[in-house]
């Protein structure tokens, strides 16, 4: 009678909870001899937007800023002044930034290192679409002002039903919500 109900509770178990799994974290590295007593302070560049969602890219960028400032990892530097020191510069950031206007970046600017982005995907900002799933894949590296190294690298891909507990519970409905999940999971990472 005992094994019919441990087989009756465990089948129930499978049938009520197929989302009950452990998230894995974001595919990250992480630079093994990073001096982090000399990573104080940060400056963030525009996250490059490859979707079609015109944003995204703002949004993410100002989350992942948000995420840091949370963190309390770093100082980070304020996101007008690298905006005016690209401006002034007259740098144009289409897919990225040189390696040599990241070292005047952090000369110019006083961060030991820069951090940039790319967001790949950001499905689910229309709200009307209530059956939309929401979706962000993001990736990010930390790059060293002084000698150019990649000290963190990092890429993240969730969906809204990824956070799911048993049913719907923990099912992310917001695109905004599921940015903010995202980035934190990938700051976690960071040195």
């Amino acid at each position: 009678m005992q094994g019919r109900l441990f087989s009756l509770l465990i089948s129930l178990f499978l049938v009520v909870c197929p989302g009950c799994y452990s998230l894995s974290g974001p595919n990250s590295y992480q630079r093994p001899d990073i001096d982090k007593s000399k990573l104080k302070k940060v400056a963030v560049c525009s996250f490059h937007n490859n979707t079609r969602v015109a944003e995204a890219s703002s949004i993410v960028t100002q989350a992942f800023i948000a995420g840091l400032f949370e963190s309390k990892k770093f100082k980070i530097e304020f996101p007008g002044n690298v905006r005016s020191f690209l401006v002034s510069e007259r740098i144009i950031v289409r897919t990225g930034v040189d390696l040599q206007t990241i070292r005047f970046m952090a000369k110019r600017l006083g961060v030991d290192a820069v951090i940039l982005g790319e967001v790949d995907e950001y499905i689910g900002v229309d709200d009307r679409k209530k059956a939309v799933i929401p979706m962000v894949s993001i990736r990010s590296r930390m790059v060293d002002g002084r000698s150019g190294k990649i000290l963190w690298i990092a890429h993240h891909r969730r969906t809204g039903n990824d956070y799911i507990k048993v049913l719907d519970f923990g099912k992310v409905r917001s695109v905004a919500a599921l940015t903010r999940k995202v980035v934190g999971e990938m700051i976690e990472t960071m040195p």
